[in-house]
């Protein structure tokens, strides 16, 4: 069967997988697996969580939630394996599941996944966990040859202050510390050390972190020092595949931005793409080969499917990679999304004819010009910022809203300023020539980029908090896709993109929460 580089009516995508292979996608919220909903002809999703967007997703495919349809109590931990071993739910996969769709496997779901005797549509973590280590990934990337930051992996209670300058000596003045022992994203565990008290403070975080690591059974013991490669934050997903490698469009990474997240003590964060924001035509060849021969050293190990590189795009386009995400990455379902209204055969499709063992035929050469082409897109992730138990006072409903402008004719400027112990300082600074009138109004329902109709639409889904929910410091308020641009060339978000996530954070009048312990 002769797969090709687009499509003209979904039923084209569909008809390619066996309609008598229930597949279910398992996770804490279903947004995050709703791409498949376009895919596959017998798909359903299992979410943890009963959240304000699923009456939208459910008009695509449905959708169970353990919280609401299944009565079963939360896991410990609100992870994948977790959920899976509550026993309303595994009681209802093992009726209802024959193919099992996770963005991240583990050893615990490989044998979990094994017992229950349904079929894991990708890499096991047997074999993904090896590339997603820091510093396996250092010496892995050096036998693939890519090109990778000058730098040491090195043992963390062996470092002092003069080793410090030793490396300073040898790598530059400014460093990039990564402990290699957390695989979990969000840019914990990454350190910008530019002074000695920057070295203070990761020296104190290893400390905190150690304790609970220890409670875990985990350890903190390898860092990778390196040098701090200047540029642009990217990141490219490929997809493993018989035929060769797929890499995809390079995708503007967009992090350590205040008005999303609170990132005392965090460097690195990830908190959306934007995908309007292009790269060169040498920066995307540069990235693609990168991708293509990492891409068939891991296939060779046993790993196929999707994966993620993180990248640098220096002043002159080189490109130099950061680390490997072996899964699928956060930029899913809105890339998915993106590649369906472009009518691209979307990348999720090779992933799974690979791991449904499909036989199928591909033009490499021929989807690789068409992954290149512009793709509109592009999303943030909302985080409580208040670093406190909050709640929230008012219910916001996920779906589709309205921005509202003044009329172009009638230019209006305005200052806003605010007390230095306001929270609100953390991530609202001054904003000029932004239109006072700026409003956003929810509109009809929806939660993907495909149901937004014009440029002066977003939406707001993904795990969106109900009134009374209790959120941590800095969990996940929900995600504004947009189909529009939405950061500038150096990747900080527009005055409007500020404006109107300001907006929507105010909408639910967020309260502190006394004795959050007595609430959860």
């Amino acid at each position: 069967m002769k797969v090709s580089a687009r499509f003209d009516d979904l039923k084209e995508i569909r008809d390619l997988f066996p309609k008598d292979l229930p597949v279910v996608g398992v996770g804490v919220t279903a947004f995050p697996r709703s791409g498949l909903s376009y895919l596959l002809p017998n798909y359903k999703i299992l979410s943890l969580l009963e959240t304000n967007d699923l009456k939208s997703i459910r008009e695509k495919c449905e959708v169970i939630s353990v919280e609401k349809d299944l009565k079963g109590d939360f896991p410990e931990k609100f992870n994948t394996s977790g959920i899976i071993q509550i026993p309303q739910a595994s009681k209802w996969l093992k009726e209802n599941a024959k193919g099992l769709f996770l963005y991240k496997a583990s050893t615990v779901t490989d044998r979990i996944v094994e017992e229950m005797g349904v079929k894991l549509l990708s890499a096991p973590g047997s074999v993904r966990k090896v590339f997603e280590n820091k510093k396996e990934f250092r010496v892995d990337a050096k036998k693939a040859g890519l090109r990778i930051p000058k730098g040491e992996t090195f043992w963390v209670d062996d470092l002092s202050e003069s080793k410090w300058k030793e490396f300073k000596k040898e790598f530059g003045e400014r460093l990039v510390f990564q402990l290699t022992d957390y695989t979990i994203g969000g840019g914990l565990g990454t350190f910008f050390i530019d002074t000695k008290e920057d070295l203070k403070e990761f020296k104190e975080f290893v400390k905190r972190r150690r304790v609970i690591r220890a409670e875990e059974g985990r350890v903190i013991e390898w860092v990778n020092i390196t040098e701090r490669v200047e540029g642009r934050q990217a990141s490219m997903n490929g997809c493993a595949t018989y035929y060769g490698t797929v890499a995809n469009v390079l995708q503007n990474q967009i992090m350590d931005q205040p008005e999303l997240a609170a990132l005392a003590g965090r460097s690195g964060v990830w908190l959306g793409q934007d995908w309007q924001v292009r790269f060169s035509e040498k920066a995307q060849l540069a990235a693609e080969e990168q991708v293509k021969k990492w891409g068939e050293y891991i296939y060779k190990k046993g790993y196929k499917g999707i994966f993620g590189l993180d990248v640098m795009v220096t002043d002159k386009d080189e490109v130099v990679v950061i680390e490997c995400n072996s899964r699928y990455t956060g930029a899913f379902p809105v890339l998915t999304m993106a590649q369906l209204a472009n009518k691209e055969m979307p990348i999720d499709v090779w992933h799974l004819l690979e791991w449904l063992g499909v036989e199928y035929e591909m033009d490499l050469d021929e989807v690789q010009k068409v992954y290149q082409q512009p793709k509109e897109g592009a999303f943030v992730i909302l985080h409580n910022l208040e670093r406190k138990f909050v709640t929230p006072t008012k219910t916001v409903k996920a779906g589709v809203y309205r921005v509202a402008r003044h009329s172009p004719d009638e230019p209006c400027i305005r200052r806003v300023n605010l007390a230095k112990n306001s929270t609100n300082d953390i991530r609202h600074s001054t904003i000029d020539k932004v239109n006072e009138a700026l409003k956003v109004e929810w509109v009809r329902p929806g939660f993907s980029l495909l149901d937004l109709r014009t440029k002066d639409e977003l939406v707001l889904a993904d795990r969106v908090p109900t009134e009374e929910m209790v959120l941590k410091p800095a969990e996940r308020l929900g995600r504004l896709v947009f189909n529009r641009r939405i950061v500038t060339d150096k990747g900080k978000l527009l005055p409007e993109t500020r404006e109107i996530v300001k907006a929507i954070y105010d909408q639910f009048e967020l309260a502190v929460v006394e004795n959050p312990e007595e609430r959860i």
